[in-house]
């Protein structure tokens, strides 16, 4: 939606050059924001840094605001945001949809299709969260390639999990501290990524459709609960089902892949999200090995360069520039 009349930047000079020094380069345009009239706004803004990701907790009491058309990337989308309304209520636009938020809801969605119109109707605290989409693409449930201006609204436990999460992640890293978090960020993006995926999955509309499903499904899912454990055996999985060493590997032979080919290649999903997220300075490529189950950082490169195509220290340098 385009407005005819004139716009105004929302954010001064000044406040557009402290958004995009804090922000980053990949986030520059999320903070283009226009309003009809020259009237400054009364908000109150709060940017942190874990890793590559940013948290913004922005609260404005009023207003219609436009974003930059320019703001699209729908060849390869690279960004995800989880718009989360912590109070309050706003009507976010896009193209061809339009949410009318309210406290507790959760809108996803990346920069192939960003917002065009924000229509805030009473005070609004929202808390969003920026990541790149490689962070996450490899851990979502089956619906990835459905997600795109998703809502998750409260009632399910996941999304009210996923919202406290949120809430305390604000809380946690927003603060007048101009230190980005460094050790902390890994484990704090996994356990939102963790969380945003459950919340995501119980969404699905293909359910498992026999017993059999459910199975490997359970299988997978305390393979994925206990992935950093390098004891972790296919004995081990069995025994937790209650089914046969022999059986666990018929299941997974169903899908083509094998019991340790799976855990393998998450194992290195795991080790990208690690990499991409943190510095060599924070975990180097042989911590990183460690913390993904493997007990060889040798064993671990020649893997990882297997299924992703280059070694883990020249990824890094490629995510890190």
């Amino acid at each position: 939606m385009s407005p005819e009349n004139k716009l105004f930047p929302v954010f001064s000079k000044k406040e557009r050059d402290e958004w995009n020094s804090r922000m980053g380069r990949h986030y520059l345009e999320s903070g283009n924001l226009w309003k009809k009239t020259d009237k400054k706004v009364d908000y109150e803004l709060n940017i942190a840094e874990i890793g590559q990701s940013r948290i913004v907790s922005s609260k404005t009491s009023s207003g219609e605001f436009y974003t930059d058309p320019d703001y699209q990337n729908k060849n390869k989308p690279t960004i995800l945001e989880e718009f989360y309304v912590s109070s309050g209520s706003i009507d976010v636009e896009f193209e061809s949809k339009k949410f009318n938020l309210v406290t507790g809801d959760i809108l996803i969605f990346d920069d192939a299709s960003p917002p065009l119109r924000f229509k805030i109707k009473k005070p609004v605290h929202i808390i969003a969260v920026y990541m790149p989409i490689v962070l996450l693409k490899s851990w979502m449930p089956r619906s990835y390639d459905k997600l795109q201006h998703t809502l998750l609204s409260p009632g399910k436990k996941s999304t009210e999990l996923l919202a406290s999460y949120l809430t305390l992640l604000a809380n946690y890293a927003v603060t007048e501290n101009e230190t980005p978090l460094v050790k902390s960020a890994v484990p704090l993006l996994m356990a939102n990524i963790s969380m945003l995926v459950f919340a995501l999955s119980e969404m699905e509309d293909e359910k498992p459709k026999s017993i059999k499903e459910s199975q490997l499904d359970l299988a997978k899912q305390y393979i994925m609960a206990n992935i950093a454990n390098s004891k972790i055996k296919p004995a081990r999985v069995a025994e937790e089902l209650g089914i046969s060493v022999r059986y666990l590997h018929w299941l997974f032979k169903q899908t083509n892949e094998t019991f340790t080919e799976f855990l393998t290649r998450k194992r290195i999903d795991l080790a990208q999200l690690l990499l991409a997220s943190s510095s060599n300075d924070t975990f180097n490529v042989t911590e990183v090995a460690f913390m993904c189950g493997f007990n060889d950082s040798t064993h671990f490169s020649r893997r990882f360069k297997q299924q992703v195509g280059i070694p883990p220290s020249k990824f890094r340098k490629n995510r890190n520039p």
